[in-house]
């Protein structure tokens, strides 16, 4: 259940979620539908500088994913509300804009079909819940790097 904190209560404290804060820095995009694990990778990716942009669906993912300035990286959770993550992951592969953005698969669900299908979906990598963060760290740079 989300928590019924206004977006900008919630967001200002780390900062770098709302659209003024994105100006000049590169924008991760978390779609989640769990605003606690929005929240985690918010704090956990904090150190790289990067602004957070969110989405709690699949189709609010791709709304967004759409917008300026365009994510550098996109993760998303496989399960969805409305949707499953492959879905979302091959329509931004299949979109002008989004096609060449990394794709990261976020999912407490390891099974080797799970991930064979993420990595046929465009999936760059896949981060296992829970994770550590110094590897989510270590990913998000290693991927941030090539923009």
């Amino acid at each position: 259940m989300e928590r019924r904190l206004t977006p900008e209560r919630r967001l200002v404290v780390r900062g770098g979620r709302r659209d003024a804060d994105h100006a000049g820095r590169l924008v991760v995009l978390v779609i989640d539908d769990h605003v606690d694990s929005r929240d985690l990778m918010a704090a956990v990716l904090q150190e790289l500088g990067v602004a957070i942009a969110e989405a709690g669906s699949g189709a609010e993912g791709l709304r967004r994913a759409a917008r300026h300035p365009l994510p550098a990286l996109i993760m998303v959770d496989l399960s969805l509300p409305d949707c499953h993550g492959t879905e979302v992951m091959r329509a931004l592969k299949a979109g002008p804009e989004t096609s060449d953005i990394p794709l990261v698969a976020l999912s407490a669900s390891v099974t080797p079909a799970d991930k064979a299908a993420a990595s046929a979906a465009g999936c760059t990598a896949f981060i296992e819940k829970p994770f550590l963060p110094d590897d989510v760290v270590a990913m998000v740079r290693r991927l941030l790097t090539g923009v």
